[in-house]
């Protein structure tokens, strides 16, 4: 069984001029994260602009990722929607060909209870006893907060259920995850200035949308962690969040698409009804980052194209 741990990237999804997936961009780009080392990829979730993909489309774009992966990096299948059955269609679909897990965000839209969330994840763990899960906490997006209680009660009660993904960016709801939790539990943080502070704590890693433009300074924590090298991850901590920042933090996804068609992927285009970075903005974003990388120390690590 293969688990997530360390940097996880929360894929970008690539369009052509009619709107439609650009699937020869996006080769380039997995094979990209696994040059620089990323750990795993979150498939369509947030970032990947996943609830605005057809449900053929996301299975189309996994499918991609696994192929052009060749099993060098921990692929988990983001498989949640507002409904039940096309949730397990989903995962069903990454469960046949070999994806090495699901997660699932909080069904969304209308507001639910904790006793309502908890039978949802109950029924799909049901379901699916021989293929790894994970819970994903996303209360901004999603108005549904899951509750260390009830994320504790899913973890003692389903052991192929094996983690949660939160971006809540509460450091407290992150810290009641991983003491309430059973012992192997995994707690995957989507904050990306938490990363550090969540492995001392002993969270497995982070699932990043600005670690898929700028993994490098990401990889250098997650390393130098590895080593016990508090001090250097300290301050490769604070170059990562540099990065971050620069990209408010993975809140804007067209500036994310602006910042990776620097690095050569695609064109900065967003699905409607997202609205694409105009030249005057994507200038901006080059000069500022140029000035990240700069005051960071990663010009001859990190290099955009004219």
């Amino acid at each position: 069984m293969r688990l997530l741990e360390g940097v996880v990237v929360a894929h970008l999804t690539f369009f052509d001029e009619e709107g439609k997936v650009d699937y020869p961009t996006f080769r380039r780009y997995i094979h990209f994260l696994a040059e620089k080392g990323v750990n795993g990829i979150f498939a369509c979730g947030t970032t990947a602009e996943g609830q605005i993909l057809s449900l053929e489309e996301r299975k189309s774009v996994l499918e991609t990722i696994l192929d052009e992966n060749q099993e060098k990096m921990t692929i988990v299948a983001h498989c949640g929607t507002t409904n039940l059955s096309e949730t397990c269609a989903l995962i069903e679909h990454a469960r046949r060909i070999s994806a090495h897990g699901a997660a699932v965000v909080t069904p969304f839209y209308y507001a639910y209870t904790q006793e309502e969330l908890y039978e949802y994840y109950a029924t799909i763990a049901r379901k699916f006893t021989d293929f790894p899960l994970y819970l994903y906490n996303i209360p901004s997006l999603t108005k549904n907060d899951l509750s260390p209680s009830t994320v504790a009660r899913l973890s003692r009660e389903f052991p192929h259920l094996v983690g949660i993904k939160d971006s809540s960016g509460n450091f407290t709801t992150v810290s009641s995850y991983i003491l309430e939790t059973r012992a192997d539990f995994r707690v995957i943080v989507g904050y990306d200035r938490a990363f550090l502070s969540a492995l001392l704590l002993g969270a497995k890693g982070c699932v990043t949308g600005p670690g898929g433009v700028f993994p490098e300074p990401f990889i250098a924590v997650w390393e130098d962690f590895q080593l016990g090298d508090y001090q250097k991850a300290l301050e490769d901590q604070r170059k990562l969040i540099a990065f971050s920042s620069a990209l408010q933090e993975g809140a804007n996804l067209a500036m994310l698409k602006g910042g990776i068609a620097l690095r050569g992927f695609g064109n900065g285009r967003m699905r409607a009804p997202f609205r694409s970075l105009p030249p005057i903005e994507r200038d901006a974003l080059r000069k500022k980052l140029e000035k990240v990388i700069a005051e960071t120390g990663y010009c001859d690590k990190i290099t955009f194209i004219p």
